[in-house]
């Protein structure tokens, strides 16, 4: 964002919008395909005005319905013709011109913010927004034309949302599209008295994301109380939830609470629930429903006032169909508004910024910051002051660069390395590698140096980056090798699903490989000598080593 202010870009085929905002939204800069015009009435208006901008727009505030030539319109922007069928593409072509657009966008700008707007309420466009990953949508424009202060409050909303830190407590966003998503949901659902289920795969941040977000932004008085299903025995589930009175079991010697009790005013974070056994399952689906407890042994029921965040990183419907998890209380978990959180190697744009939020936290560990203050003074260098900051630099360009008294330089190579890893363990496991290497590198009392500008730079060893991605690969788990998780593709057609599956199994073979098309190929068929086969296949797909590496 510039000091002259946030830079958007209307698409509509009329001026209407763009002079809601330039009359409303003063501090706006509309972006327009030339001098003389500040908002695009098409895709290829759009394209020039976008090729013309210095950088990205900030917002993109685009139309639904365009009522221009057919030769503007996409997909193929060609005549139509005054046929019956033509007169019948050309009006769902003008309908759907905007979810047209905002694929090419997506294709183009995948986290670009979009806000898509209609007059249009009887057009149905929701479902398709969704899948292209519309920031907001809304029918106010055409309601209140004289001040368009509706527009103008989302506009900021989506603006505000796009500017917000990268970082919540210890908790990461980053600043793709899928986590600005879950920010926004979790702003609307954090504060209300629902059970949330959390899902999403090992290590992604649920825990934290209860901790850091969920609890604080719902307000409640009490205590946030976690509890981890897979860590009690079967046989003590229940009396661990929901507590037990005196002589309920060997062993139970006087009455004790559960953590439904613990967390009474305040928020209980059930971990793992795909471990309750079945009687835990129905007890929790009882106290979900009519908000009591009943403690193991005894007879009466308590109230309790506990909000309930669920967290699974499996999937919870197919363990219905399996008849290991009740249909009911999956239902009574609000599956429709769950939140999914996405594994690292699909964020990829976040590694950076996740990379220099992890290395701060360490360089402020006082232990640590000890330690390199004593190796900072015996390489010759000035004891750093308490309000110095140190830095991460990837690669030499970025050792040059930096400011910081103290660097810790990490090849570039090595960082590239990192970026093409698959993170099977995600943040957690990113988390964890990159504290190990940075603390050998520090403790290991070899790696400090005073250069030409007076900086004590940290060298880390490039060996030891790659032992460490070695372990963290986990290729030695044929499951682990020889299995996808893939996304369930949203397409139009079954040509459409068969070829958005096997991009994203290329992709994903191709971060598993670290973009080696030799082991790609012995990956898939089981000999290197196909690499030329699979990288042809891999450039047919619209895919770039250069753009995923």
């Amino acid at each position: 964002m510039t000091a002259r202010g946030p830079r958007v870009l209307v698409v509509d085929d009329q001026p209407k919008t763009a002079d809601f905002l330039r009359r409303h939204a003063p501090d706006l800069v509309l972006l327009g395909p030339s001098a003389e015009k500040s908002w695009a009435g098409s895709w290829p208006e759009a394209e020039a005005a976008l090729a013309r901008a210095s950088r990205l727009p900030d917002l993109v505030v685009l139309d639904l319905r365009f009522d221009i030539p057919d030769e503007e319109l996409l997909p193929d922007r060609r005549p139509l013709g005054e046929t019956a069928a033509g007169k019948r593409d050309r009006r769902d072509r003008r309908d759907r011109q905007g979810l047209f657009i905002l694929e090419r966008l997506r294709r183009r700008e995948p986290d670009l913010p979009v806000l898509l707007t209609t007059a249009h309420e009887e057009i149905p466009f929701e479902d398709e927004a969704r899948r292209l990953r519309a920031d907001a949508f809304t029918y106010t424009v055409g309601e209140d034309e004289a001040t368009g202060e509706g527009l103008v409050r989302l506009v900021r909303r989506v603006l505000d949302e796009r500017e917000s830190p990268l970082s919540t407590g210890r908790f990461f966003w980053g600043r793709g599209a899928a986590m600005r998503d879950l920010r926004r949901r979790i702003a609307s659902l954090a504060p209300t008295p629902l059970p949330l289920l959390l899902t999403g795969p090992t290590g992604s941040g649920k825990n934290f994301l209860v901790k850091e977000v969920i609890h604080p932004l719902s307000s409640r008085k009490g205590p946030l109380v976690s509890f981890d299903c897979a860590t009690v025995p079967e046989t003590l589930l229940q009396a661990a939830l929901f507590g037990s009175v005196r002589g309920a079991y060997t062993g139970s010697v006087a009455d004790r609470p559960g953590v439904f009790e613990a967390a009474a005013g305040g928020t209980l974070f059930i971990d793992e629930i795909e471990n309750l056994s079945g009687d835990a399952q129905k007890a929790l689906l009882t106290a979900l429903n009519d908000g009591v407890v009943r403690r193991v042994g005894a007879t009466a029921t308590v109230p309790h006032t506990a909000r309930i965040v669920a967290a699974s990183n499996v999937d919870l419907k197919k363990r219905v169909t399996e008849g290991l998890f009740r249909a009911d209380l999956l239902m009574r978990l609000n599956p429709a508004l769950a939140l999914e959180l996405p594994r690292l190697a699909t964020r990829r744009e976040d590694l950076e910024d996740l990379a220099d939020d992890f290395a701060a936290a360490f360089f402020t560990d006082p232990t640590n910051r000890l330690e390199i203050a004593a190796q900072v003074r015996a390489a010759g260098g000035a004891g750093p002051d308490r309000s110095d900051t140190f830095e991460l630099a990837r690669g030499d360009d970025e050792v040059a660069r930096s400011r910081a008294p103290v660097v810790f330089a990490l090849p570039r190579k090595g960082w590239q390395a990192i970026a093409r890893h698959p993170w099977p363990g995600n943040v957690r496991q990113f988390a964890m590698v990159l504290a190990d290497l940075l603390a050998a590198t520090l403790y290991g009392r070899t790696a400090a140096a005073k250069d030409r500008s007076d900086r004590v730079v940290f060298s880390i060893d490039p060996r030891l980056l790659f032992d460490l991605l070695a372990e963290a690969r986990q290729e030695d788990s044929p499951a682990a090798a020889d299995s996808f998780v893939l996304p369930r593709p949203r397409v139009d057609s079954v040509e459409g699903f068969r070829r958005e599956l096997e991009r994203s199994a290329f992709l994903q073979t191709f971060h598993e490989c670290e973009g080696d098309f030799a082991r790609m190929a012995e990956r898939m068929t089981g000999s290197a000598a196909d690499e030329r086969a699979v990288r042809l296949r891999f450039n047919k797909l619209g895919l770039s080593a250069r753009r995923e590496g």
